[in-house]
């Protein structure tokens, strides 16, 4: 079963060694993780995303339809499509720390003074007996759920 943990005051998300398979393409934009045991994990973005890898570091614009909706821009991470997180780390100030196994690092944080990003674990069509786990990145604070 996943349960968060933490390390000093930072919150573990329990995908850590779980797999991109997918992105979320209704509603806001959103990565979906799956474990080895068909758990999916769904986080959702609402504000800038910054990425860093062996291209250099890029911000992609907020996910809200209208101005700056950047759901075009997913082709832009593609390649990180069937690779594994390293390590998810939410701040107690809300950034949120995606890294993969290629080195390729995600962050978003709220630039708007809103939610940034929601977690939740299982997604609402699994099967699973797992416990809901929903963790959101608010300015400069965590809500959580478990």
């Amino acid at each position: 079963m996943k349960r968060i943990t933490s390390s000093g005051r930072n919150l573990l998300l329990p995908i850590a060694g779980d797999t991109l398979i997918a992105f979320q393409e209704t509603g806001l934009t959103g990565l979906i993780f799956e474990d080895e045991e068909s758990v999916r994990s769904l986080i959702q973005f609402e504000d800038e995303l910054q990425i860093s890898d062996a291209n250099g570091s890029r911000t992609l614009c907020g996910t809200k339809p209208g101005a700056g909706f950047w759901r075009a821009d997913l082709n832009r991470l593609n390649y990180l499509l069937g690779f594994r997180l390293t390590s998810a780390v939410a701040q107690p100030d809300g950034c949120l720390i995606l890294e993969f196994e290629t080195g390729t690092r995600l962050e978003v944080q709220s630039t708007t003074g809103y939610e940034a990003w929601h977690f939740q674990c299982p997604v609402s069509q699994s099967s699973t007996k797992q416990q809901l786990i929903s963790v959101h990145g608010d300015h400069g604070r965590l809500i959580v759920f478990s």
